[in-house]
């Protein structure tokens, strides 16, 4: 499989739309990310109890929601009555946005008059977006909910997506069985295949390009430090490239560390302020 994310530089993604300056995972957040032309849009996903893929960065719809519960426990009919634009006050992250003034609640109540700040699902954003780069990334499904990894690839195929999303996660699990259900879907590494390739590049520089070029991911997408550790170093970018794999970084959300990591050569960036990524970038 030839990697197209290599050629499609610099991307930048609006992590779940731009969190931090319209309402997260909303598709009023994604319109207004387009509108400024990012051409990525970075999403979560999860499976409601009857089976529909929605797009929510918890499965505790309560953080963002004018509801409560988790998405897994739900029907979709319940999530999609809800107002996904409840606890959002610009610029502030929604841990830090209970007990503000109602007049801060900047699109509160606008649903449903405004369906663009419910519950979005997966099928409606790739439908809504055909010219739009979407990276997903499957969440933990809990121990009492089956799994939906294959809803999500048939989804992709049917919307004949699968050359414009990276499908991510934080489980091995999930990415190895997307890449058994299709080998026409890109997949970025997983936790266990960044440890392999980052321990590697501490001791031999092409021992890491090697485990790079022969593995099924196209993109390592990781946070600048993971702790006190340094992920995206030169050293990592150069080895990444070399080894035919694209190095996409998130949240990034200041102006000096978007430069540094540009001037890293790195190919994407993930930020919650889409509108200051396109001004200086």
């Amino acid at each position: 499989m030839t990697n197209p994310w290599l050629e499609r530089r610099e991307m930048y993604y609006a992590h779940r739309g731009g969190a931090l300056e319209a309402p997260s995972s909303t598709l009023f957040a994604m319109d207004r990310a387009v509108e400024l032309g990012l051409p990525g849009l970075e999403l979560d996903l999860h499976c409601t109890k009857d089976g529909v893929i929605v797009v929510l960065h918890d499965n505790e719809v309560d953080r963002t929601t004018s509801g409560d519960g988790r998405a897994s426990d739900l029907n979709f009919e319940e999530i999609v009555g809800l107002d996904n634009a409840y606890w959002f006050v610009p610029g502030a992250n929604e841990y830090a946005s209970v007990g503000r003034h109602g007049s801060e609640y900047a699109y509160r109540g606008k649903w449903p008059k405004d369906p663009r700040f419910g519950v979005a699902t997966f099928r409606e954003v790739l439908a809504r977006y055909p010219n739009t780069i979407v990276n997903v990334d499957i969440k933990a499904a809990p121990a009492n909910a089956e799994p939906y990894e294959s809803r999500v690839v048939e989804e992709i195929l049917d919307a004949r997506a699968q050359e414009r999303v990276i499908v991510a996660s934080f489980r091995d699990s999930s990415l190895f069985a997307v890449r058994k259900l299709s080998a026409e879907i890109f997949t970025s590494a997983g936790p266990g295949e960044i440890s392999e390739f980052y321990f590697a590049l501490i001791s031999d520089f092409k021992q890491a390009v090697a485990i790079a070029k022969a593995s099924p991911y196209i993109a390592f997408q990781i946070p600048h430090f993971y702790g006190e550790i340094e992920l995206a170093t030169k050293e990592f970018v150069d080895a990444a490239h070399e080894g035919g794999k694209a190095v996409h970084v998130w949240t990034i959300n200041e102006k000096e560390e978007m430069e540094l990591l540009i001037d890293r050569g790195v190919d994407g960036l993930i930020t919650d302020r889409p509108s200051l990524l396109r001004e200086h970038f």
